[in-house]
């Protein structure tokens, strides 16, 4: 069951997969990490909506309903203290990753960072374990689990199970 490679992020699907479920886009150097985007990706692989604790976010589509379900989730079990609407900082963002070996996985917007204050990367987690467990069933993988953990990242890798909603 181990990962037959290494990789910064060992649940994350690798970049082949990436593009397969999320699109291709071309992009080119804007400095300082950021890039300019393909537009008319953005326009077929992008929505903006509202979602219940964080508001309105732009994120990829295939992504958008799962926050939506995880966050209606945490509401609904009356934890949604457990997201901090000021520590989201958002969904899609054009960039490279921090070290700057690839893009980022907000890029296609297939990823979140949630509660960013007291989670930053490379130090241990502040997350509340229900929030982890909210977000895994609805499809993402948590950066808390990381070799260099990143406990404010949520990644988006599949549909729900079959529990979730």
């Amino acid at each position: 069951g181990e990962t037959p490679f290494f990789r910064a992020g060992d649940a994350v699907l690798p970049q082949a997969m990436v593009k397969e479920r999320f699109g291709e886009f071309a992009w080119r150097p804007a400095g300082g990490g950021d890039f300019v985007q393909d537009p008319a990706w953005r326009a077929t692989g992008l929505a903006t909506g509202q979602v219940p604790l964080l508001g309105r976010v732009r994120c990829n589509r295939a992504l958008l309903p799962a926050l939506a379900g995880a966050m209606r989730e945490l509401q609904q079990r009356n934890l949604a203290g457990l997201v901090d609407p000021a520590g989201f900082a958002g969904c899609w963002n054009s960039r490279l990753t921090r070290s700057g070996g690839g893009v980022s996985r907000h890029a296609w917007g297939a990823a979140v960072d949630l509660n960013v204050a007291g989670n930053p990367t490379g130090l241990a987690s502040a997350q509340d374990r229900r929030l982890v467990e909210v977000m895994e069933r609805w499809g993402f993988t948590w950066g808390g689990r990381w070799l260099v953990p990143d406990p404010a990242h949520f990644e988006y890798l599949r549909p729900p199970d079959s529990a979730a909603g």
